[in-house]
């Protein structure tokens, strides 16, 4: 049965259920039935923030929204197209996010926690993508939070009390879905779309 589906029309399909189905088992389905694809750039985006957008209608702000949005940034980039500012301010909210919200409380557990994240998030991936300079991701608003983040970590109290005041799950969220809906409506229709339309102007002009 593989032999006799071609590729492309899979991967138009699955770029079509993956924009618009609201069924994710269904589209699930449909890729296990599909033979392994090797996915266009529209289709890897499209599948990325439609997993970006599944994590933010659960309300969740994970650090695998991180990793989503540096392959956007790759893909993006590859294609030479423009990293939009919602797509930074995003990047630099949910860092925020995945790091502030271990701040709140003086344990030592808690504490532990907070550091960690500095660790891992600060002075790991973002330094990372400074160092690489090959994102555009980095701007002068997360490098503005990153120097507060790191005060934090020193024990500093006005920083403390700066980034507590934040409340960087609704600025992580509201963020994230200004550019969702950016990013979605600045991508071409999926292919099957434009045959629907191109043979839908075909039989209005018969």
């Amino acid at each position: 049965m593989d032999q006799e589906l071609d590729p492309y029309i899979c991967g138009c399909i699955i770029e079509f259920l993956v924009r618009y189905s609201p069924d994710d088992m269904h589209i699930k389905k449909v890729i296990e039935a599909f033979p392994p694809l090797k996915p266009r750039p529209q289709l890897k985006k499209a599948v990325l923030l439609r997993t970006m957008r599944t994590e933010v209608n659960a309300g969740d702000v994970s650090e695998k929204i991180l990793d989503v949005l540096e392959k956007i940034g790759c893909i993006d980039r590859n294609q030479g197209l423009p990293i939009p500012d919602s797509m930074k301010e995003a990047y630099c909210a949910v860092a925020l996010e995945c790091t502030v919200k271990y701040l709140p409380g003086d344990t030592d557990t808690c504490g532990a926690k907070y550091l960690d994240a500095v660790d891992r998030i600060w002075r790991g991936r973002i330094q990372e993508l400074e160092r690489s300079k090959a994102s555009d991701l980095v701007f002068d608003q997360l490098k503005n939070r990153r120097l507060q983040v790191e005060a934090a970590a020193t024990g500093d109290e006005d920083a403390v009390r700066c980034l507590s005041a934040i409340n960087t799950r609704g600025y992580a969220i509201v963020s994230l879905r200004r550019y969702l809906r950016e990013a979605s409506g600045s991508m071409k229709p999926p292919v099957l779309e434009q045959a629907c339309l191109k043979l839908g102007r075909l039989n209005l002009g018969s």
